[in-house]
């Protein structure tokens, strides 16, 4: 019942804060304003409930042992598709940035690493391919180094269960 009030005054605050702010009004007290600034903090540490749900259900403690158990393989495989984003990105840039086509989208190292994870990651929004024959070859390559690496991690994932 207190919670629900503190954040009902924390709201209103908010809200006249900005309503000041609309009407033009100066805030010449500048000590206010940080308190409204803080109490917004305050509001970002309300999500933490979550995790006390986390002590009461037993499904989720599983997961949890089961993530902290497989710790090690899991950086493991951050470090790998780290390297292999980067790695394939490289050789895209190199395969598709100098072919003089004006449509292509490969113009810099960082904007075919941003292709490369999102291929690897299998979600394929679409924004970028390649047009290029070595490009389309590169992809195929990327997409079938993806499922290898991330497969074969979950295999041992699993076995820690």
């Amino acid at each position: 019942s207190s919670g629900i009030n503190a954040e009902y005054g924390i709201t209103m605050a908010e809200r006249a804060a900005e309503k000041n702010k609309e009407a033009g009004e100066e805030d010449h007290h500048t000590h206010e304003s940080n308190a409204y600034t803080i109490l917004r903090i305050c509001r970002i540490f309300r999500v933490t409930r979550v995790f006390k749900l986390v002590r009461r259900c037993e499904s989720l403690l599983v997961l949890i042992r089961a993530l902290s158990k497989t710790r090690n393989e899991l950086v493991l495989l951050a470090a790998i598709v780290s390297v292999s984003s980067v790695f394939m990105g490289a050789i895209m840039y190199a395969v598709e940035a100098d072919r003089g086509d004006p449509s292509n989208q490969f113009t810099s190292i960082m904007t075919s690493c941003w292709w490369s994870i999102i291929t690897i990651a299998t979600v394929g929004y679409g924004d970028m391919y390649p047009n290029s024959l070595m490009g389309k070859i590169v992809g195929a390559v990327t997409v079938f180094l993806a499922l290898v690496l991330i497969a074969l991690p979950a295999t041992i994932i699993v076995t820690k269960f």
